[in-house]
């Protein structure tokens, strides 16, 4: 039909009309088109793109016999409309031949950007033909506006994403008005919406979001939320949508904390779907992340859950849902997500079999994560020095955090081994905040104070000073100041200006501590039998110390037992209340040469 059309019988008969040859040339066009598209016998081309720029030239030489502007009005309806219908055929067909040529390196439309371009613009030119009461009419044109509908969404398509909004608009009039090509149009408005979602999903998974952008990481996700749900109506779209919907969800339960647990319960929701949808997995590593992600999910709703049923149950479907994603596919994360449900669950034996098969294949924050998760459970079921071990073999195989070095000084401490502990402690302070880096200010402390090695007094006081300046209230840091200022000594304790150190605490060890500063302040007080002021300056002092120990004392009676019998961890033992303020006494009179 092609090689007939366009012969010498037709269109290239010059005793024929214009009308007649740009039919003709119209026809062979379309005919080269189809060519091309059905992958054409070589004796027609030789390539595909050969027909293509052949059905341009001969679309052009149709224009060439009879242009839009030379077809006349008509007062026949059915005329008229031919001709209108004629006009979008040979558009039609022209923006055909570009977009098949936009895939030819030599086409006389030039790059596939430019072919593109054109077949675009002859296209979006179009005024689209409305609907009229005669059937016959409107199905001839709705057909050829179906096909117009058609080549268009798949032209802006091929020219890229900037054109989204005009393939997506054509793509949604397909759906709505063409039955034949409805299906194919709402598969691939799903897979828009999906690759659009995926997309977004992945932005909004990349760190470094600042604190001013979460407000519109919140709007982000929840368009990411609604391209997902618009791909659930196309099977093959539902089960991974499931799994981004949940993904996005956990992120907003990040950006959006005061509305964590509703994101979180969605995202439940949707990992529970795709687990269902997934019952026969082609993919098991993707039902073992889909098990896992349900898990994770369900593990950070119970530490938002406040009623104890319902966080119970939540742990007990996390537990199960971790279980079956380790015998799946069993990965080092996996099984520390498992320790951490079995530890919360009790169920502690098989929460430290679990972090030991973790530790091994983690690495950075994670290694770190399960280290002192498994130190924590091997705690709890008794095995402290199991525990110890576990930490120091850890720390023996390199470098390890400050958390880590921390817990092995803090277990060595605890154990009464300050001479092993003061090295752990004193690596990790560096990397330490808050809490735990007060405490390690006051081990260290109270190891150099009962190490009493070279410079220790310094050592002591320092790091008893950082404890007690810590922001951290404990009273065991004020006492441990207290006594290394006294230890200390020095200009400070001799002149009182440092007394503030050693407060008037109403507890028997309050006062005997600072009835202890008082004592060590008229010891280092410059006395002399020739200055009588010196003297009675001297006397006060112990006076002050006297009576402060007699305010110890006189709180004994009414003191809880934990008042009456102190740790003191220089010591490493209980000091008894009663009899060390006696012996407090005692030292008093003697130093007032009133012994009994």
């Amino acid at each position: 039909m092609a090689q007939t059309c366009s012969g010498e019988t037709a269109a290239g008969d010059p005793s024929r009309s214009g009308i007649m040859r740009a039919n003709a040339y119209f026809n062979a066009a379309s005919a080269y088109n189809s060519a091309a598209e059905a992958a054409a016998p070589a004796g027609l081309c030789a390539v595909p793109g050969t027909c293509f720029q052949t059905a341009l030239t001969m679309i052009d030489q149709s224009v060439a016999s009879q242009q839009d502007g030379q077809i006349r009005p008509t007062s026949n309806a059915a005329a008229s409309s031919l001709n209108e219908r004629f006009k979008l055929r040979r558009a039609f067909e022209r923006a055909r031949a570009l977009r098949g040529l936009s895939a030819s390196a030599s086409a006389s439309c030039g790059s596939a950007d430019s072919c593109l371009a054109e077949a675009s613009t002859t296209l979006n030119a179009l005024h689209l033909p409305a609907r009229t009461n005669d059937e016959d009419e409107d199905a001839r044109t709705s057909d050829l506006t179906c096909r117009i509908l058609d080549l268009r969404w798949r032209v802006n398509s091929d020219i890229g994403r900037a054109q989204e909004f005009q393939y997506v608009d054509d793509l949604q009039r397909i759906v709505s008005d063409c039955p034949s090509l409805k299906n194919a149009a709402a598969d691939k408005l799903a897979e828009i919406s999906f690759e659009r979602a995926e997309r977004t999903r992945q932005s909004l998974a990349s760190s470094g979001h600042s604190a001013s952008e979460l407000a519109s990481l919140n709007d982000t996700a929840l368009g990411a939320l609604t391209d997902y749900r618009d791909a659930l109506d196309v099977g093959r779209f539902r089960l991974p949508s499931y799994r981004g919907m949940g993904d996005v969800y956990q992120m907003l339960a990040d950006f959006d904390s005061s509305n964590a647990r509703t994101h979180l319960a969605d995202a439940i929701s949707a990992y529970q779907k795709a687990v269902d949808l997934d019952a026969q997995p082609a993919d098991p590593s993707a039902k073992a992340n889909d098990l896992e992600q349900l898990g994770t999910s369900q593990l950070a709703l119970t530490k938002l859950t406040r009623d104890d049923a319902q966080a119970d149950a939540l742990l007990t479907q996390a537990t199960q849902s971790l279980q079956q994603s380790v015998a799946i596919g069993p990965t080092p994360v996996r099984y520390l997500r498992l320790g951490d449900a079995l530890e919360r669950t009790g169920h502690n034996q098989e929460s430290a079999t679990a972090y030991k098969a973790a530790i091994g294949g983690l690495t950075g924050q994670q290694k770190l994560e399960a280290t002192l998760s498994l130190a924590r459970v091997l705690d709890k079921t008794g095995d402290a020095a199991g525990a110890l071990a576990m930490l120091e073999q850890a720390s023996a195989q390199g470098p390890l955090s400050s958390d880590v070095e921390y817990e092995i000084g803090a277990r060595r401490f605890a154990r009464g081994d300050l001479e092993k502990a003061l090295p752990s402690i004193l690596r990790a302070l560096p990397g330490l905040t808050d809490t735990r880096r007060a405490e390690a200010h006051y081990m260290a402390s109270v190891a150099e104070t009962s190490l009493r090695r070279e410079g220790w007094q310094e050592r002591a006081f320092d790091h008893a000073e950082q404890a007690a300046r810590s922001g951290i209230r404990a009273w065991k840091y004020t006492r441990q100041d207290c006594l290394a200022t006294i230890l200390l000594g020095g200009d400070a304790v001799k002149d009182g200006s440092a007394q503030s150190r050693c407060p008037s605490v109403q507890s028997p060890d309050g006062q005997l501590l600072r009835g202890m500063f008082l004592l060590k302040q008229a010891q280092l007080m410059d006395v002399s039998a020739y200055d009588m002021a010196s003297q009675t300056r001297w006397r006060s002092i112990l006076r002050s110390a006297e009576d402060t120990f007699h305010s110890g004392q006189a709180l004994l009676p009414d003191a809880p037992d934990f008042d009456r019998v102190v740790r003191f961890d220089d010591l490493g033992r209980d000091v008894d209340m009663a009899t060390t303020l006696d012996e407090a006494q005692t030292v008093v009179r003697r130093c007032r040469r009133e012994i009994s």
